[in-house]
């Protein structure tokens, strides 16, 4: 397994659980900028991906207060995949953000994508560039 600058050998008979990645935009200091976090994980057996989504925004409106501008859809992923998009606002101490949260499910593996970005910086083309990276998400 390789994770930026690393390299991990498993002992014998372990497998990959879950894993999560995290990237953001913009240099060490410089601010609130663009991040992405991206985590895999064994989904819950027998769960579907209305099942799913319907969890995640429940939690999502426990754990963030006062969203605005929420919207649910499905996302085509570029490989025809379907997924969920949750996009929402809201504020944090560093100002107002938006999210744009996607889970993708496959082969009983929960794929979720969870792009956060600040409003200030957010145009309809940096917009339709973020969603095009998650949408890129696919199966290996």
């Amino acid at each position: 397994m390789q994770i930026e600058g690393f390299e991990f050998e498993p002992p014998p008979g372990f497998r990959t659980e879950e894993a999560t990645i995290a990237y953001r935009m913009g240099l060490p200091g410089s601010g609130p900028g663009p991040s992405v976090i991206i985590q895999s994980k064994l989904a819950q057996a027998g769960a579907t991906l209305a099942d799913l989504a319907k969890e995640t925004l429940a939690e999502l409106g426990q754990t963030i207060p006062h969203l605005k501008n929420a919207s649910q859809a499905e996302l085509k992923f570029a490989d025809g995949g379907v997924g969920t998009l949750f996009s929402y606002t809201f504020n944090a101490q560093t100002g107002e953000l938006r999210q744009y949260f996607a889970l993708r499910l496959d082969k009983g593996r929960l794929c979720m994508i969870t792009l956060t970005v600040p409003t200030q910086k957010l145009t309809e083309s940096s917009a339709r560039t973020f969603i095009s990276a998650i949408a890129s998400v696919k199966p290996r």
